[in-house]
């Protein structure tokens, strides 16, 4: 189980992340919005990636 829900928060935190970088290339600046989303995506995805490496075992 914690092997799925690490799963889907890595894949949260990287679409957040990939959503974050194609804001600001296509305003050409990173806001306060997009720094939120860059370090909340991170967070998330190094999360899931501890949850899904402590339920794979």
């Amino acid at each position: 189980m914690l092997f799925y829900l690490g799963l889907g928060m890595q894949l949260t935190g990287f679409s957040s992340v990939g959503l974050c970088l194609f804001a600001g290339l296509s305003k050409g600046d990173y806001g306060r919005l997009e720094l939120a989303e860059l370090i909340g995506g991170s967070l998330i995805f190094y999360v899931g990636t501890f949850l899904k490496n402590k339920g794979g075992k």
